[in-house]
């Protein structure tokens, strides 16, 4: 063989090299799970620990952001997450490494990559809750539990899904039963985004967790299915987990423009395709979507 002819073969091994890694995708799953807990300085504080995580086609976690919603919805004073307080939160001079909670939970983040959800669940803990491996204690002190839960339950909840982008926008807010001026729920609205090369929606998975302060119902809305009982007050007559479904599928292909346009003044979709299978209000979908696109 010549040396055009190597150049050649060699050029053409390049591209089948490159052709196969435009084939290929970081992430084969993505999943989110949430899992919410009472009572840790207040008996009615509310503590919404959710995971998302994204795996590869051997379901070890390749991607994983985990964070908290906490706070006493009567005092509706905080709005950010544990991880968006960051340094706010004060946790580093009470810590034995002097690790604030955003840092603690990423040295946690990181033990957990290249392992699968189920090996996630069965780190060893003490009887607080708290680690005991010491290469994950060097970096994270705090209690894991609720975060292990939330990544098992990530991984039974993971979709395939082919992508190289994955990102989690949340929002916090607090709500009051009809009619009463006193706040009751802290409600957690997340959305899991795939975004594809053009940045478009390629894979969508909202939920919200909507906790009464007296712990009265820890499940989601979509866990709850239809004992959420919207159904009969519906125009549609949908349950709320069928008209987010809807939703997500009338998200796919949209771009973040076309996510600023989502809500109208009313809370709800404008697009009338979207409207057809969800009535509810989309503005905090909304919010978790734009941060998720960011």
């Amino acid at each position: 063989m010549n040396k055009f002819m190597k150049v050649l073969a060699a050029s053409a091994l390049v591209a089948t090299a490159l052709v196969g890694c435009g084939k290929s995708s970081t992430y084969a799953k993505a999943g989110l799970g949430v899992v919410t807990s009472m009572g840790h300085s207040n008996a009615k504080e509310v503590n919404t620990t959710f995971a998302a995580i994204g795996l590869d086609s051997d379901g070890k976690i390749q991607w994983i952001d985990i964070d908290v919603a906490q706070g006493v919805p009567a005092d509706n004073e905080l709005t950010q997450t544990k991880k968006e307080r960051k340094e706010d939160y004060r946790m580093k001079n009470a810590s034995p490494i002097q690790k604030e909670w955003n840092e603690q939970a990423a040295a946690f983040e990181e033990f957990c990559k290249g392992k699968t959800p189920e090996e996630v669940g069965k780190i060893a803990v003490n009887d607080e809750g708290k680690p005991t491996d010491a290469d994950l204690t060097a970096g994270c002190t705090i209690t894991i539990t609720d975060m292990q839960k939330a990544v098992v339950a990530a991984g039974n909840n993971s979709q395939e899904v082919e992508t190289d982008s994955l990102s989690l926008g949340r929002v916090m807010s607090y709500e009051a039963d009809y009619g009463k001026d006193a706040n009751e729920y802290l409600t957690t609205d997340l959305a899991l985004v795939a975004k594809d090369a053009d940045g478009k929606i390629q894979w969508v998975d909202i939920e919200t967790a909507k906790i009464k302060n007296d712990g009265s119902e820890l499940r989601t809305k979509t866990e709850q299915q239809k004992d959420y009982n919207m159904a009969a007050a519906s125009p549609i007559q949908k349950e709320w987990f069928e008209q987010v479904a809807a939703l997500e599928a009338a998200l796919i292909g949209k771009t973040a423009d076309d996510v600023a346009k989502l809500a109208g003044d009313d809370g709800k979709a404008t697009d009338a395709d979207i409207a057809a299978g969800c009535t509810i209000t989309v503005n905090a979908f909304q919010a978790a979507l734009e941060k998720a696109m960011k």
